[in-house]
């Protein structure tokens, strides 16, 4: 499967857009569907290396083929093909029937070649596959720019795995050692040590995995997915998605991490809990325009570090899943912060709009119980079991969790907040005291 021509493929997909893709690139009737930008839209699940040519920055999004996009700065992107001919690999559409299209790729370089890794599946199945494509270069103009599909890598089946195999993401060490991650909802995140030559676990039939991160400690809701790991100084960083991804300006994705020493955890957040407990460093979430971002990678450069995902624009919904690329600043104890994006450098000015209550707070219920809640900016409450949903009126903060054995259909607590906006007391209908305190705490 040769790189695709460059004029070609942008030819076709302008002309798709043109014709109304699925991808829902179009904005407001002004947004040219033939501009850069709108060649950057429609780039869920990115996934970026720096070609070891000088050539540039390549990203690799879900979609038929894999879509490959191209940058020599981070901040134009060009369409320039696809790493597959084919909608999926036959192979793939012959082990899940009723498949469309390649989801949430990766793309790393060691062993003198990129190792791409990608996954097929249907919505909310458990059957599913990742598999592996290979190429000297990522280079269109390189001769040595041939994607060798490899075949099936790991694959789950309902009633047999606690996994769902999506979601890939591999990490090769300095020591020569190579490690895949992978896994959406079910029982969380999983991570196992590959051949480095072959980019396959030793063993296919039987695979000694370890289990790394879960949205809760309470095994409920099972909302995370999209696992990345880089390497900094001492450390192995394990980032994730926690929440739902595409609901556009209702996304309440974000991207938590947790650190090791180790390639296979265990991974503890900043206040030392480990992330197969629930626990996890939030370092993005939605803001007054920027909405659902998640599903990253990692650049390390020579420029600089970046964290690279898709975002919804609050003011452009009906765009997609862009492109968003932001810096990253390693803080002295070891931990990062996320800039602004690259295209947006007035995005953290914006942000002061932000309600204060906007972010994550520990909620005690009579005492005892401790949920690891998020008040998210559209008003909605994440980390929880089913809706929720959080108004402010004045002092008086209204809590309203719905559930169908509650009276009246929902829990409502009714608290009163801080001066400082820190902290919030008060009771539900049946006087139990609810607590809550702002940011998460170790219990």
């Amino acid at each position: 499967m040769q790189c695709q021509d460059l004029n070609l493929w942008i030819r076709i997909f302008v002309a798709c857009v043109l014709l109304g893709s699925s991808t829902q690139l179009l904005g407001d009737e002004e947004y040219d569907p033939t501009s850069l930008e709108a060649l950057r839209s429609g780039m869920p699940d990115p996934a970026i290396v720096e070609a070891h040519d000088g050539s540039g920055f390549y990203v690799f999004t879900t979609g038929h083929g894999v879509k490959i996009f191209h940058s020599e700065d981070l901040r134009h992107w060009k369409l320039i093909g696809r790493v597959f001919d084919r909608h999926v690999p036959q192979w793939a559409e012959d082990a899940v029937p009723g498949c469309d299209g390649i989801w949430a790729p990766d793309v790393q370089y060691f062993n003198g070649r990129y190792y791409l890794y990608y996954s097929v599946s249907t919505f909310g199945s458990q059957r599913s596959v990742i598999g592996l494509a290979t190429s000297k270069s990522v280079n269109p103009e390189s001769e040595d720019c041939e994607w060798k599909d490899q075949g099936l890598v790991v694959e789950s089946f309902p009633e047999k795995d606690d996994f769902n195999a999506i979601d890939p993401a591999v990490f090769a060490d300095k020591n020569g050692k190579a490690y895949l991650y992978w896994g959406s909802y079910w029982t969380g995140l999983k991570g196992i040590e590959i051949n480095p030559q072959t980019g396959k676990p030793p063993i296919a039939d039987r695979l000694e995995y370890k289990a790394l991160a879960q949205r809760t400690d309470r095994g409920f809701p099972t909302n995370i997915e999209a696992p990345f790991v880089v390497q900094h100084d001492e450390y192995y960083y394990l980032m994730a998605s926690w929440d739902f991804c595409c609901a556009g300006e209702d996304s309440t994705y974000k991207v938590v991490v947790g650190r090791s020493k180790t390639a296979l955890g265990p991974f503890l957040d900043r206040q030392g809990r480990s992330m197969n407990e629930g626990g996890g460093e939030i370092v993005l979430a939605s803001d007054v325009r920027w909405r659902g971002p998640g599903h990253n990678s990692f650049l390390q450069s020579s420029e600089g570090d970046y964290l690279v995902h898709h975002v919804y624009d609050a003011e452009r919904v009906r765009k997609g899943r862009i492109l968003q690329v932001r810096g990253v600043e390693w803080t002295k104890d070891g931990w990062f912060k996320v800039g602004s994006p690259l295209l947006d450098p007035a995005s953290l000015q914006r942000n002061k709009k932000l309600s204060p209550l906007v972010g994550p707070w520990t909620h005690v219920v009579n005492e005892k119980d401790t949920y690891r809640i998020f008040f998210e900016v559209s008003g909605e409450i994440s980390g929880t079991a089913g809706e929720s949903y959080w108004q402010l009126e004045g002092r008086k903060l209204t809590l309203k969790w719905l559930d169908p054995q509650a009276p009246n259909g929902a829990w409502v607590d009714e608290v009163i907040l801080s001066p400082n906006a820190k902290t919030y007391y008060g009771k539900n209908q049946n006087g139990v005291v609810i607590e809550g305190t702002k940011r998460f705490r170790k219990d």
